[in-house]
């Protein structure tokens, strides 16, 4: 049995062996029902990969009909990180007391792509660890504290949570990509530069995009930017 429960999408020309391997974490108050339209548009441009999408194991403390893998609610009961009033230096203040949170679940997370690499007999440089919010967050912790360093982590509307825990974990450096809409109000914009900051002062290399009215979600410029970043 699998370590979560979790929807598989093959790509391109993917048949029972294909070259990569793509875990895409959804978001908190998400599922992977909820990421399916960037799903679709991400299964047409990449060209033989699997796509596995793990669904979190508790349900939603803010939505009992969606899920969460960790608690904001725990951190920042008022949930003044997506409060425009926050000082920046704030909101990563309520994501870094997260860190033992943040620290489990990409445990469990890397336990999780060990399964799937055995299953789809894809090594560690031809998977790719990509998330949506609080996937992102999730996604950014794993790829660096995992031991074996993968082909590559992608953020999309991330930011960097359990930071000062997580700067004693890094063991790999895998490329990144983040990706973030000018319009997000939920992970604010404002925490950009904060996160591509904490990257580079940790000697991690990374692409970053950026999109114009993009609010909290993803666009089909956004997985054509995945898609280059993985078929490269």
């Amino acid at each position: 049995m699998s370590l979560f429960n979790n929807k598989c999408y093959k790509c391109g020309k993917c048949g029972e062996n294909p070259d990569k391997l793509v875990i895409f974490v959804h978001g908190y108050n998400g599922s992977p029902e909820a990421i399916h339209y960037a799903i679709q548009w991400l299964s047409e441009k990449l060209e033989n990969a699997v796509i596995v999408v793990p669904r979190a194991p508790y349900t939603c403390e803010k939505n009992a009909e969606n899920l969460q893998w960790l608690s904001f609610f725990k951190s920042d009961p008022e949930i003044k990180f997506k409060d425009s009033a926050t000082p920046t230096a704030e909101i990563f203040d309520i994501f870094n007391r997260l860190g033992d949170d943040f620290s489990q679940t990409a445990t469990q997370m890397n336990e999780f792509i060990d399964e799937q690499q055995r299953l789809w007999n894809v090594a560690d440089d031809n998977t790719y660890l990509m998330g949506f919010s609080q996937g992102a967050m999730i996604s950014i912790y794993t790829a660096l504290s995992r031991s074996r360093q993968l082909g590559g982590c992608i953020s999309v509307a991330g930011i960097i949570a359990g930071k000062d825990r997580l700067a004693t974990e890094i063991v790999s450096r895998p490329p990144f990509l983040l990706l973030h809409g000018k319009a997000d109000t939920t992970v604010q914009y404002k925490t950009v530069p904060d996160t591509l900051a904490w990257l580079k002062s940790h000697q991690i290399d990374f692409e970053f995009f950026d999109f114009d009215g993009l609010a909290h979600r993803m666009s089909e410029d956004e997985m054509q930017k995945v898609a280059d970043f993985i078929n490269s």
